[in-house]
């Protein structure tokens, strides 16, 4: 079932965002295309956390995090946040944020909840920073797309 079920997923097109967190001087970042809106009043958002995840402690503990909207062209971002580490690459900046994003929403958590080997995490959107208009980066069949 697992590998039918990661094809089967592989052909849902997402958004990418990077999800951040700080806390005691630990900053954390990941790769995640499982986020979504939830409810408009109050502002609710939802992201998936692996259960392993290094952002998750961090997470939990400040109970504060950004989530990145990632544009066309910031697909290096993404895979550095997705495990595969670009030396010499810090694209957090001292409040969370990637320069070059399409937005970044500044949340607290609203609520936990498991969810198998992930935790979904509810979180009240506080602010927003909108980045300059242009096409997000598209997850789709195991790859980066590009709106025509």
């Amino acid at each position: 079932m697992s590998d039918a079920f990661k094809a089967a997923l592989a052909r849902w097109p997402s958004g990418v965002t990077v999800v951040a967190a700080e806390w005691d001087g630990k900053r954390r970042g990941m790769t995640a295309s499982s986020f979504s809106s939830v409810s408009l009043e109050p502002p609710l958002i939802l992201i998936c956390i692996g259960e392993d995840a290094h952002l998750l402690p961090v997470l939990e503990r400040s109970g504060r995090f950004a989530v990145n909207i990632l544009a066309e062209g910031q697909e290096r971002i993404s895979d550095h946040f997705a495990g595969k580490p670009i030396p010499n690459l810090e694209p957090l900046g001292p409040d969370l944020a990637i320069a070059g994003a399409l937005a970044t929403l500044y949340c607290t958590v609203w609520q936990l909840y498991p969810g198998g080997d992930h935790r979904i995490v509810v979180g009240q959107v506080e602010d927003i920073r909108l980045g300059e208009a242009g096409k997000p980066i598209v997850y789709w069949n195991r790859g980066y797309r590009s709106i025509p």
